[in-house]
């Protein structure tokens, strides 16, 4: 076991574990047709001094796991400093990527020496043209399949990114056979939903599926994944959480401990419960662990918050945090 997943066993058994996603930049070159951060104006970068002592902060708060995310975090200047921040901080850093041309050969060395753990890719369709016109990128098809090759003559992880919406939800095991057919290692699962925020607007005519659809959907990528045909890191557990969610929100096992085990952080450095919800914590640079003791919310069914949430429900999280560490081939 390396020093990182040491490092997340630990945290996790003495209870400090949290989890956060650190959006370094607004600035995007996809044109999703279910988010509008690129619309976004003025464009921002995260200063590198001001990010750096975040990573160091949210370390000393017991964050093990960071998602670098944007917009496009890759067109940071200084992507490398932060992920080899997180190396020194021994925190598992995730690097999501919209625009997978920017997966290069110099910025993936750079990457392998800083310690960057994984590369989650935007993959929504096994259709070249369904996905050039849902991201908006020309021959995005070609550069995934790329990109994912290129990875794979380093130590990094590549995982597809594959949200529920209304051209994939009934062809799933395509999507899925398609991305492992390409060589990806993983397969994340993002479920439709719809905000508001300030910082994150999701939706569109793209993810509008009726509650009926989703669930359909989760079903069958539950099948799929008791089959153990395809690397997908959400756990069967939280996915039926969120059918349950969907049915009843009363009727919800975990709820999501959005501001208190996982959070958002802002090119502000402006913490949030997640990216959806308005309400700002505060700045991480100035905050203590007492300002993360919020109450347990259930007011979306957003993946990345929900399903880590699971994690942390005492005794009867175990069975779920180690389904994730047996489906994941190294993501934890």
């Amino acid at each position: 076991m390396n020093p990182k997943h040491k490092h997340i066993l630990r945290t996790f058994l003495t209870g400090s574990l949290r989890l956060a996603e650190f959006a370094v930049t607004n600035v995007c070159i996809a044109k999703c047709t279910f988010c509008a951060i690129w619309k976004q104006t003025p464009k921002v970068f995260v200063a590198k001094e001001k990010a750096l002592l975040a990573i160091d902060k949210l370390a000393d708060l017991g964050v093990s796991h960071i998602t670098l995310t944007g917009g496009e975090p890759l067109m940071h200047p200084n992507i490398i400093a932060f992920v080899s921040k997180c190396t020194s901080r021994n925190i598992y850093n995730t690097v999501l990527d919209a625009a997978p041309s920017l997966i290069t050969d110099d910025r993936l060395d750079l990457l392998d020496e800083a310690g960057n753990d994984m590369i989650s890719i935007s993959f929504d369709s096994e259709d070249p043209k369904v996905l050039e016109e849902s991201r908006q990128i020309p021959h995005i098809m070609r550069d995934v399949e790329d990109a994912v090759k290129r990875i794979k003559r380093t130590r990094i992880k590549s995982m597809a990114s594959i949200l529920i919406w209304n051209n994939n939800h009934d062809q799933m095991e395509k999507v899925f056979a398609k991305a492992t057919d390409m060589g990806f290692d993983l397969i994340s699962i993002s479920y439709p939903t719809f905000s508001e925020s300030v910082v994150y607007p999701l939706g569109g005519e793209g993810i509008s599926l009726s509650r009926d659809l989703v669930i359909k959907s989760l079903e069958s990528i539950i099948e799929l994944k008791k089959r153990k045909r395809y690397p997908i890191v959400n756990s069967r557990v939280s996915m039926e959480n969120i059918i349950r969610y969907l049915k009843d929100p009363s009727t919800v096992r975990y709820e999501c401990l959005g501001g208190s085990r996982v959070m958002f952080v802002d090119w502000f450095c402006e913490v949030r419960p997640c990216m959806q919800l308005p309400q700002v914590l505060g700045n991480i640079l100035t905050m203590t662990k007492d300002d993360f003791e919020t109450v347990p919310c259930n007011k979306c069914n957003m993946s990345w918050y929900r399903d880590f949430s699971t994690f942390f429900y005492g005794v009867k999280s175990f069975p779920v945090y180690w389904e994730s560490i047996a489906s994941s081939k190294g993501f934890f």
